[in-house]
């Protein structure tokens, strides 16, 4: 008996802690679009596009690496599924900002010819953000993932906006 007490609460803590992981991993992929944007926001003409990409591809690690955390948890509970709306929904607001400051910088881009790069890293993130929005979705309680499509809907739209700048 005393052992099956033990694999519940062995069970009940690694269910949290999943949760907590992707809290994680979405609070990180935050910070990383944050500082791309200030980055991209900052730059003066001519952009320099060593630390874009440096930043670009950080971002897209840390979405893979979400993809993957999202994927190995465990389904979430009704509690950490409101913990990882209110963290999603700060990311929508970040990751909206950032993609009109990228649309707002296509210029300076443009002039230094950067912007096939830009439109390649874009693709490759929405790729990214896609695969992940649909892992936490997966794990969430059914009744609750419509409301998370709509959730995150707004990105597929900034990322769609942004594409079609660069194409």
């Amino acid at each position: 008996m005393h052992f099956s007490i033990l694999s519940i609460l062995f069970l009940t803590s690694k269910v949290i802690a999943d949760g907590q992981k992707i809290v994680d991993a979405i609070e990180e992929i935050a910070s990383t679009t944050t500082s791309l944007n200030q980055t991209v926001g900052m730059a003066r003409h001519p952009p320099k596009l060593p630390p874009i990409l440096t930043l670009s591809t950080k971002l897209l690690l840390n979405i893979n690496t979400g993809i993957h955390t999202a994927s190995s948890s465990a389904n979430l509970t009704l509690t950490e599924t409101i913990t990882i709306a209110i963290s999603t929904q700060n990311l929508v607001s970040t990751v909206e900002s950032t993609l009109d400051t990228i649309v707002g910088a296509k210029p300076k881009f443009d002039h230094l010819l950067f912007s096939p790069l830009i439109l390649l890293n874009l693709v490759e993130e929405k790729s990214a953000t896609d695969k992940f929005s649909v892992a936490i979705i997966g794990k969430i309680p059914a009744d609750f993932q419509e409301f998370a499509r709509q959730l995150v809907a707004p990105v597929d739209t900034a990322f769609e906006a942004a594409i079609a700048v660069y194409e």
